[in-house]
């Protein structure tokens, strides 16, 4: 069963990925002046996690097409929003990787999901391919990004595949914490706000994380490291 998904993935389901591919770049296009920094880095890599700052429902969509000529990336979203009617059709065939579960199922069975979903990310990287991951859970609702001290899915995943390359990935201006800034696409008829800047930048760590310490300090770290400003490399 397994060998038939991957089969179907490959080649009906890039077809649909590209046609979503070109909507979402359209659509993202029209409203947001998107900039990415450093998206080469990924092309040499062979296959990695990607930890991303979270703070829209957007933020998936958005980086998996903005980084789809460069790599494709698998954005790992709440269960919620991946069955949600609205949602699902577009992030099923995308390749999104549903996580977390309800919390009105009973603590045997979402702690069975979580296995799962622990088992699916690090298999998706083992079979070279690169995940979008938001470590903290959900987006922001203050300034400053916050990742709660018991959530685990980062620090699992690299505890498990210890030398898979990562890369931080932040996201500015499209947070309602963000000031925003316009450009003048529409001024042609007459509307002087156009579209809104957002910058994405990658930041490749080749140490890697620290996964010898405690959860609590590994994510104490990484929350560091995404409200720092980036690193730009040397050119």
């Amino acid at each position: 069963m397994t060998a038939v998904l991957r089969l179907l993935d490959a080649t009906f389901g890039r077809v649909i990925r590209h046609f979503f591919f070109i909507c979402l770049r359209t659509y993202f296009g029209l409203f947001y002046n998107v900039s990415c920094s450093n998206k080469h880095l990924l092309q040499t890599m062979p296959h990695g996690l990607i930890l991303a700052t979270h703070v829209t429902r957007l933020d998936g969509p958005m980086v998996a097409s903005v980084l789809y000529p460069t790599r494709r990336v698998l954005p790992a979203v709440h269960y919620n929003e991946y069955y949600h009617p609205a949602q699902f059709f577009v992030l099923m065939p995308s390749g999104c990787i549903p996580l977390s579960s309800p919390k009105s199922w009973p603590a045997q069975r979402r702690a069975a999901r979580k296995v799962w979903a622990r088992d699916k990310l690090i298999d998706t990287i083992n079979r070279g391919k690169f995940v979008l991951l938001f470590p903290g859970g959900q987006a922001k609702r203050q300034p400053r990004e916050i990742i709660q001290p018991h959530f685990s899915g980062a620090y699992d995943t690299l505890r498990a595949v210890p030398d898979c390359p990562v890369a931080i990935l932040r996201i500015k201006g499209l947070s309602k914490y963000d000031t925003p800034i316009h450009d003048r696409f529409w001024s042609f008829l007459g509307i002087k706000k156009g579209r809104r800047h957002v910058t994405i930048t990658i930041e490749r760590l080749d140490g890697g994380l620290d996964t010898s310490v405690s959860l609590e300090e590994f994510n104490a770290d990484l929350e560091e490291r995404f409200n720092a400003p980036p690193h730009w490399p040397a050119t």
